[in-house]
């Protein structure tokens, strides 16, 4: 039979009536626990205690965790942990909301630094002990869970705030990630800053869905299609189709092919027919590539050489040290390029330290047969040096364009410069001086057969950039922006009327006319010996305001999509093999404030 006494104080216990007050203030758990906003906290492991069941009470006051940290706890005064819910409460400046902001701020820096929150564990002892707040750091769960979608909140707002009304380039690229997972990330270039609004995790990536995605993310950040200028892509199909269906809906941006992808594109067919070329490249990375010792040993043969020890200046200067080889990226036709370069002034040493290596792996003896065969080696030479002779004046200007600079006005005249070149490499019978010492020494037909596959090379060149050029419409573009180049104006119109497909000079009123006439005349004036165009147009906002701001959104429309290149190589640091586990929204969230960085101004002193 049910003890009435029992009966009755259970029944005094439902529904509203047994409270978490009610259970703190059993005279088994006096002082033990707090209370704050329906949650009981213990005082000493700083968490909530499940406080409906009275038995997980007493499991929590009975585990060895909580004997040990009333024991670390002694003689001290445990303070007492804000919930969630009164950390935001209350008046500015309590401390509730500093612990609150601790927490948000603390995760802006983890994000911006790419700290791993998971490290928050090992950081919070030193934190307690040096920060008057880190005492309310919370758990890794907590901060991934609760407090970095409400950071990414704070930044969503701040970067819609910080584009409303703003014309912006579009920048848009796409990879696969090693989980396989096709990542499309968006970038917006406002002038000379850059702001990663969406990171999209597609199924598929083809022109339709692109075109349906940049829609939706420039929609979800309140951008106008209106102030879109431009629409930056690689120069693969499906992102020219994409731009076909996005034509008629961004009726006041241009196309424009990335630059840099169009030059890659002109060094891989430059060199295409150098096989046994690539062929040694790829030999020589395999057989250093997770070699460690063979890499020790290779430096220590290169110090044990004559010419190392003799390749400083007769003033005095040190020699150059020995390095490894440069190792090539597939994906930036740049380093290919100097790694030929290195290798074409090592291969004496490469035949020496291969001839004592014991490995028979393949590459090792493609390697040794290639320089043990004079006539293959010399032929090898002969076709480095024309490489490297012959490339820099394309490797230097891609590396330009790498850049964070303002490219429109000068874009056309660089590409101009280089098609020329190309156009003269085609009948050219002088490549370069070491180029032609190694013509020289060869029988007249089997020069004459080198000379027409070295023109060969700048043909294919020249055929692929002008497929990516002639029917460009951002070509004409940049040919009308360079008038907003105070070194240019001389060999352009300085009729107002011929610039009316750029943006904002169609239909001028009088009063950017007379701004207009007052640039072309102080255009004429000295320019200093470090003219920057950024600067100069800044300055001119003094006297013709309006043109000058037409002028700066011109001169910043981004010609390349290596932003989102940039923002890639953030992603492979942030999606390490450690954090594969990563949901796609944290993955998002995280690297969005690691690329923009404090939009907020929340960390500024």
């Amino acid at each position: 039979m049910t003890d009435p006494k029992k009966r009755k104080i259970s029944s005094k216990l439902h529904g509203d009536k047994l409270t978490a007050e009610y259970r703190d203030g059993e005279k088994a758990f006096k002082g033990l626990f707090y209370v704050e906003d329906k949650t009981m906290i213990c005082r000493f492991c700083q968490h909530s205690v499940d406080w409906v069941r009275r038995n997980t009470v007493v499991d929590h006051i009975a585990s060895k965790k909580h004997a040990k940290v009333v024991e670390l706890a002694k003689g001290k005064q445990a303070e007492r942990q804000a919930t969630l819910q009164s950390a935001f409460r209350g008046s500015r400046g309590t401390s509730q909301e500093r612990r609150g902001n601790f927490q948000k701020d603390f995760i802006r820096m983890m994000a911006t630094a790419d700290i791993p929150i998971e490290k928050v564990a090992a950081m919070k002892p030193f934190l307690m002990k040096y920060c008057s707040d880190g005492g309310a750091l919370t758990s890794a769960q907590n901060l991934r869970t609760l407090y970095l979608p409400r950071v990414f909140e704070d930044h969503a707002i701040a970067l819609k705030a910080t584009l409303k009304d703003k014309l912006v380039s579009v920048i848009v690229d796409e990879t696969t990630d090693h989980r396989d997972k096709s990542v499309l990330n968006i970038v917006v270039g406002d002038m000379d800053k850059l702001y990663l609004i969406d990171v999209i995790f597609m199924t598929e990536c083809t022109a339709k869905s692109l075109s349906k995605t940049v829609l939706i993310s420039l929609t979800s950040n309140s951008i106008d299609f209106d102030n879109v200028c431009a629409f930056v892509t690689d120069n693969a199909a499906y992102c020219k189709a994409a731009w076909r269906i996005l034509e008629p809906i961004l009726t006041s941006a241009i196309h424009v092919g990335c630059m840099c992808h169009i030059l890659n594109l002109v060094g891989e067919d430059f060199v295409k027919v150098f096989k046994e070329v690539k062929q040694f490249v790829n030999d020589i990375s395999n057989a250093f590539k997770r070699q460690p010792a063979r890499k020790r040993r290779y430096l220590r043969h290169l110090s044990a050489q004559p010419d190392a020890e003799e390749d400083g200046e007769e003033d005095g200067e040190p020699a150059r040290s020995a390095c490894l080889p440069p190792e090539p990226c597939a994906s930036r036709w740049g380093t290919w390029e100097k790694a030929v370069a290195y290798h074409s002034t090592h291969l004496q040493e490469y035949a020496s330290f291969f001839d004592e290596e014991a490995s028979n792996a393949d590459n090792i003896n493609r390697i040794r047969e290639v320089l043990g065969d004079e006539g293959k080696r010399a032929r090898l030479q002969l076709e480095m040096n024309f490489i490297t002779e012959s490339t820099p004046k394309i490797q230097f200007t891609l590396t330009k364009f790498e850049g964070n600079s303002p490219f429109a006005p000068v874009m056309y005249a660089c590409v101009d410069d280089l098609m020329s070149y190309l156009m003269r490499g085609t009948t050219k019978v002088q490549f370069g001086p070491k180029t032609d010492d190694g013509l020289s020494s060869l029988p007249h037909a089997e020069k004459n057969r080198y000379i027409e596959t070295f023109h060969e090379c700048f043909t294919l060149a020249l055929q692929k950039m002008s497929k990516h050029t002639d029917s460009s419409m951002a070509m004409d573009f940049y040919k009308l922006a360079r008038v907003f180049d105070p070194r240019q104006v001389a060999t352009v119109s300085h009729d107002i009327a011929s610039y009316a497909n750029l943006p904002g000079l169609s239909n001028p009123p009088d009063s950017l006319q007379e701004e207009w006439a007052i640039y072309m005349s102080s255009a004429k004036d000295q320019l200093p010996e470090d003219f920057k165009l950024h600067e100069f147009w800044k300055a001119m906002r003094l006297r013709i305001p309006r043109l000058a701001q037409i002028a700066l959104q011109t001169i910043w429309l981004k010609t390349t999509s290596v932003d989102t290149e940039r923002s890639f190589s953030q992603y492979k640091t942030l999606l390490t093999d450690k954090r594969e586990s990563l949901s796609e929204p944290h993955t998002k969230q995280l690297l969005m404030l690691r690329y923009n960085g404090d939009v907020e101004k929340r960390l500024v002193v």
